[in-house]
């Protein structure tokens, strides 16, 4: 019964909190993906969990909430846990008589823990309300110090450099262009997507409008003196999007760019520099 009330605890007041507030999180932006130990889940849990747990805990012994709903009189509460607890540490099967005392310890255990795990739910909620604005915050900023010190410890640093958060909230509808030097050929495009595996590092992007850079006919060129320009060197590859593993991948750079400047990054390696783009506006 003992290692049943633990097990209890641990899950009600711990892990299911933390999972909790993960899960809200997530619904901003995702957290940070990687295989925890249990003493790490403990830790997180203990973390997330401090703040609802003292709160739930003045709501109810230090407020008229803890009133509604009344489960009988404090003096009986007292005796009902005192009951528990000897029948928890006690050897062989509890009495039939202190069944009454572990319905009412259920019930207030059920009101309390139904509390906490509003309270992480909302706490989640604050928390990724504040992290999804932090390119709109100033460097002094107390909120955006409380997300380099805490909240971002738990993004995914490729959800930081893949997205458009560190933008202003005015910046956000810009496309995330990315250059990848893999296994020694040259690749860009816009990002519409990554993969990362259970320790949380990359495993895979991929990339729509792909062009490859032709390096030899480069290089053969301004040997020959005889380069155009850099821009008619890239060639467009076939297909819908391009999978690039991040193994082979050993240097990346990153453009945040305007719809209008990504379409005419792609125009200019079609046709050359010569082209230009104009934004058409209905009236």
């Amino acid at each position: 019964m003992l290692a049943l009330a633990a097990g209890y605890f641990l899950v009600a007041y711990l892990l299911a909190p933390g999972a909790i507030y993960r899960l809200v999180f997530s619904y901003f932006i995702p957290s940070k993906r990687f295989q925890r130990t249990r003493t790490e889940e403990v830790v997180f849990s203990v973390l997330a969990v401090v703040g609802p747990f003292l709160l739930s805990w003045i709501l109810l012994c230090h407020s008229p909430i803890g009133r509604f709903p009344c489960f009988g009189s404090w003096h009986d509460k007292i005796a009902a846990y005192d009951a528990v607890v000897l029948g928890l540490v006690s050897d062989g099967h509890p009495p039939v008589t202190i069944i009454g005392a572990y319905t009412r310890v259920l019930q207030e255990q059920a009101r309390f823990v139904f509390y906490l795990w509003v309270l992480c739910g909302l706490e989640g909620w604050i928390c990724g309300k504040i992290v999804i604005r932090y390119g709109s915050y100033s460097d002094t900023s107390n909120r955006k110090r409380f997300c380099d010190k805490f909240l971002l410890r738990h993004v995914s640093e490729w959800q930081i450099l893949f997205t458009t958060i560190t933008l202003p909230e005015v910046e956000r509808g810009k496309m995330v262009e990315i250059d990848a030097l893999s296994a020694d050929t040259l690749y860009t495009g816009r990002l519409v997507n990554w993969f990362t595996d259970q320790d949380g590092n990359l495993a895979g992007i991929f990339l729509k409008d792909a062009f490859r850079f032709q390096r030899d006919n480069w290089n053969r060129d301004v040997a020959a003196d005889k380069a155009g320009e850099r821009e008619s060197y890239w060639r467009e590859i076939p297909g819908a999007n391009l999978y690039v593993v991040a193994s082979s991948i050993s240097n990346y750079n990153i453009r945040y760019v305007t719809e209008e400047a990504h379409l005419a990054s792609i125009l200019r390696r079609r046709f050359g520099n010569d082209t230009t783009v104009t934004k058409v506006t209905t009236v």
